[in-house]
């Protein structure tokens, strides 16, 4: 991926630069051949690309210097797979994706103050889980914000046939249902402002209450 491909240029970048630099402001080594270099010049360069490469990984600069035009540019910069769905809202986007293996992720994509979309990393996911006899209810949030996605699906450890369904909550929030071929359905619905009075009913019985 070209977001993996810059990091690693980037990085070793910075390690050639603190490479030479400990190098040459070694005296002792000023007039010696230039060759490997010292150890303290390659164990330097060493920290330094491993520093820099998790650094650039997780706070990427494209998000406040570029953005991007479209949520599907956003997510395909630094992930893979295939987009089954994207839906948008006002500031913010829930991107449904096929793996490969018959396995769906989804993800939440920000949107800048000025229009343009930002990417999703492991720095900005918040996600936590529940699960309530058959089911598994996620909260997935939107980056900067007490905004969330809440996804009801079906717990891979119960009986397939066990669909969730009748899912309310106190917020009146509409929930839609992902259903692919050969896929678990799940539904999702978008909260504003995840509170301590939040209560979410899967079938009548109480999945969430509060934060």
């Amino acid at each position: 991926m070209i977001y993996s491909l810059i990091r690693i240029i980037l990085a070793l970048a910075g390690g050639a630069v603190v490479f030479v630099m400990l190098t040459y402001s070694d005296e002792s080594r000023r007039f010696a051949p230039r060759t490997a270099g010292s150890s303290k010049a390659w164990s330097g360069a060493a920290a330094t690309a491993a520093a820099a490469a998790i650094v650039l990984h997780l706070l990427p600069v494209e998000n406040l210097i570029i953005g991007f035009s479209t949520p599907e540019d956003a997510f395909l910069y630094n992930h893979t797979g295939e987009i089954l769905e994207i839906d948008e809202y006002a500031d913010c986007a829930f991107v449904i994706v096929s793996t490969g293996d018959e396995k769906i992720t989804t993800h939440v994509l920000p949107m800048r103050s000025d229009g343009k979309w930002k990417m999703e990393t492991l720095y900005n996911r918040r996600r936590d889980v529940a699960t309530l006899n058959y089911c598994m209810i996620e909260r997935l949030y939107v980056p900067g914000s007490d905004d969330c996605f809440v996804i009801v699906s079906h717990n891979t450890e119960g009986n397939i046939s066990d669909i969730p369904n009748g899912i309310i909550d106190n917020r009146n929030t509409k929930f839609n249902i992902v259903d692919y071929p050969d896929r678990v359905v799940f539904y999702y619905g978008y909260v504003e402002e995840m509170s301590d009075d939040y209560t979410l009913y899967v079938d009548g019985n109480t999945a969430i209450k509060g934060r």
